[in-house]
């Protein structure tokens, strides 16, 4: 009976170990290659969600992300404070030295209705060059 006991623990162990494994490397996951754009969104709806102008304006390579986005910083606030903390990016275009960046998020907020950035590249990081999202329309 303890010979049993210890063959169903050790099988317990090699089982956990391997679940641990599998979610440890995740061997299906693919990485979005407009991930690089994530932290950058996620700072420029939290310059939003503050209202500070000045950091927009730092963030951003023209008037209309800061416009848009004061604008929003305006609207619905705990929409936009979900935005600015949980936003993945779904797809993207790259073209020359801009990419268009679509980004969801994994809640029913704004459910459908996208947050949409286009990105300059410049030497320190990308700052937004266009924003809309049907979520905080003008």
């Amino acid at each position: 009976m303890t010979n049993g006991w210890a063959r169903a623990g050790r099988l317990i162990l090699a089982i956990l170990i391997v679940i641990g494994a599998v979610a440890w490397l995740q061997p299906y996951s693919v990485f979005s290659p407009y991930r690089a754009y994530t932290e950058p969104a996620r700072r420029f709806l939290r310059a939003a969600l503050a209202q500070d102008s000045v950091d927009l304006q730092r963030r951003a390579a023209s008037r209309q992300p800061v416009q848009w986005a004061l604008h929003a910083g305006k609207g619905d606030r705990s929409a936009l404070a979900v935005w600015a903390k949980l936003l993945r990016p779904y797809s993207g275009r790259r073209h020359g030295d801009t990419t268009l960046v679509v980004f969801q998020t994994s809640t029913r907020v704004c459910y459908l209705r996208p947050v949409t950035l286009t990105f300059v590249r410049t030497a320190l990081e990308p700052q937004v060059l266009v924003a809309s999202s049907s979520c905080f329309a003008e």
